[in-house]
C-alpha cells in the first residue's frame, strides 16, 4: 500500500468515524476497494469528502430524474464519485467488477379454497 493511500484510508475513516448515512457507508466500502492513485490523490483534496460525493451524486440523480423520479445503476454512481473526486471520468478498466446479484423468481403460493385476491383499484 503506498502512501497516499494510507493517508486516503485514514482520511475517510476519520470521516466514517462521525454520524454518516448508509449512501456514505456504500461509497466508502467502493472507494476502500480502488487502487486507482488518481483516486487517492482526489480523496486528499481539501475539502474533498465522501458527504460531498453524496451530495454531488444526489444533484446528478435530480438532473436525471423524470416525474420526480430516477433510477440509477451502481457503476454510473461510482464512476460520479470518480469523477467528484479526480476531476475525470472513470475508465471502464476500474468500474466496479462485483457480479450483479441473480434473483429467484418466488413461486406464488396456491390460492386456498375460499379466499380471494383483492384488488387495489376496486375501490376508486
Amino acid at each position: 500500500m503506498n502512501t497516499n493511500q494510507e493517508k486516503a484510508l485514514e482520511k475517510m475513516i476519520e470521516e466514517m468515524n462521525k454520524p454518516h448515512s448508509i449512501n456514505e457507508d456504500a461509497i466508502h466500502n467502493w472507494l476502500c476497494d480502488q487502487n486507482d492513485e488518481l483516486l487517492f490523490e482526489g480523496i486528499l483534496k481539501e475539502g474533498k469528502t465522501i458527504k460531498g460525493a453524496v451530495a454531488a451524486c444526489k444533484e446528478k440523480a435530480k438532473k436525471k430524474a423524470k416525474e420526480g423520479m430516477a433510477m440509477i445503476d451502481d457503476p454510473t454512481v461510482y464512476g460520479w464519485v470518480y469523477t467528484y473526486f479526480t476531476g475525470k471520468k472513470m475508465q471502464s478498466a476500474t468500474t466496479i467488477t462485483s457480479a450483479p446479484k441473480i434473483r429467484k423468481k418466488r413461486k406464488q403460493a396456491p390460492l386456498t379454497e375460499g379466499t380471494e385476491q383483492l384488488d387495489l383499484f376496486d375501490s376508486l
